[in-house]
């Protein structure tokens, strides 16, 4: 009996006809997870409105909308190593409405800053006291400066209002700069607005100029660029 086997070229063939179906795969399953990523982070910003819906039932519809420092572009952070204290929307991990901290990281980011519990952005265990800044994937409407310490605010200060922004947006995938954007989705950001319906909003409606939206020097704030964010938050709120 004889037995025939492949030659080189129908083998070479075969390989080929392998590569060209991967590579007709490979887009669409891109695709396809990039839609699950997106499915999950929409579910992530409608549990974190419920966590600002009980902060404001406790606090007379007070909410912490706000930035850190002179700069918009603080939006994210939820824990100050620096001051000791939890800061701006990280109150609602404080006061224990947020149970899950990975509700608030993007399952789509893959920059280690921004993701849940890494080595360049640890998350504290339940009831210990961080020893590092706390980042997370999402960033609050910068509406007003926001100090740390609520215990002492400056004169005249009052916390945004919760029922202000029923059709307005309170929370989105990170806008401090352009690259946060592209190279989380890509193509546009998930936002959260105040009545608790979150939405994908297309990069086209809020777009800003590459020069004028822009990573902060060495972490370094720079208001210069703030009305960079109020334009983008502006725009989510036409949206």
């Amino acid at each position: 009996m004889s037995h025939k086997a492949f030659t080189l070229v129908e083998l070479l063939v075969v390989i080929g006809i392998i590569a060209l179906l991967v590579g007709m795969l490979l887009p669409a399953l891109t695709k396809a997870q990039e839609a699950s990523c997106r499915a999950a982070c929409l579910s992530n910003l409608r549990q974190v409105h419920q966590a600002f819906a009980l902060y404001a039932l406790e606090n007379k519809d007070a909410v912490p909308l706000g930035h850190r420092s002179a700069s918009k572009q603080f939006n994210s952070m939820v824990y100050s190593a620096t001051t000791g204290r939890w800061v701006l929307f990280g109150l609602l991990c404080q006061a224990k409405y947020i149970r899950t901290p990975e509700i608030l990281f993007c399952p789509s980011e893959g920059n280690p800053k921004f993701m849940y519990n890494t080595e360049a952005n640890p998350w504290p265990a339940p009831d210990v006291t961080p020893t590092a800044n706390v980042q997370t994937g999402y960033g609050a409407r910068p509406e007003i400066l926001l100090p740390d310490d609520l215990s002492n605010p400056p004169l005249g200060f009052v916390m945004p209002k919760l029922a202000r922004f029923k059709n307005k947006a309170i929370f989105a995938d990170l806008t401090a700069a352009r690259v946060r954007i592209i190279t989380r989705h890509r193509v546009g950001a998930n936002v959260l607005y105040g009545h608790g319906g979150a939405k994908w909003v297309p990069l086209q409606a809020f777009d800003q100029p590459e020069s004028q939206w822009s990573e902060p020097a060495a972490g370094v704030p720079n208001p210069a660029q703030n009305a960079t964010h109020t334009a983008i938050w502006t725009a989510f709120d036409a949206q």
